[in-house]
């Protein structure tokens, strides 16, 4: 991660939408656009197939009339354990890896208040 510019603008958009606004005040549809952004961004990454099939199964549950709760912050702690793992990876880099340690605690902090 991290060579793609798309890839760069999400992480960007993303931390700045957790940042602008309390946790609570993000509302489905913004979840539900920033995954769709990441799921572009992401897309022909073999490496990040999993990361991948996460976010499809976030978005899903999101937009269902009654996301299960407990379904939702499972995948977020996921996503936030495999966004943390590559931030610490062999290739990780530059500001890009302290963009991913924060987005994973940020991930992390939100799936603790659902």
């Amino acid at each position: 991660m991290g060579s793609n510019i798309l890839e760069e603008r999400m992480l960007q958009d993303t931390l700045a939408t957790f940042r602008e606004g309390s946790e609570s005040t993000i509302s489905t549809a913004q979840g539900v656009m920033l995954i769709d952004g990441w799921l572009q961004a992401l897309q022909g990454d073999s490496n990040l197939d999993l990361l991948e099939a996460e976010l499809t199964e976030l978005r899903e549950e999101l937009q269902s009339g009654q996301p299960d709760e407990t379904r939702v912050r499972t995948l977020m702690t996921s996503l936030a354990d495999k966004t943390q793992a590559v931030a610490e990876g062999p290739n990780s880099e530059g500001t890009w890896t302290g963009g991913l340690e924060s987005l994973s605690k940020i991930l992390r902090n939100f799936a603790d208040k659902i």
